[in-house]
């Protein structure tokens, strides 16, 4: 189809089309936050398991301290 040449609709059809294309945006724009708190949520999730794994490290580096004081013997 050559994009140079007018296409005709009705008016009604007109309008239905750009309450498409509106609900269309909207969805877009829902989407495209939902994928923002999705990413936020991704990142919080990250830096507490970062967290929980330097406890960890902590917890295990003092139960191994104290089993070499217990044990130095």
């Amino acid at each position: 189809m050559d994009e140079s040449n007018p296409v005709f609709i009705k008016l009604d059809q007109y309008k239905e089309i750009l309450d498409i294309v509106e609900v269309i945006n909207k969805k877009v724009i829902n989407v495209k936050q939902n994928l923002s708190e999705l990413e936020e949520l991704k990142n919080k999730e990250e830096e507490e398991i970062m967290n929980w794994e330097k406890n960890m490290d902590e917890i295990t580096h003092k139960m191994e301290s104290l089993h070499e004081e217990l044990y130095k013997e």
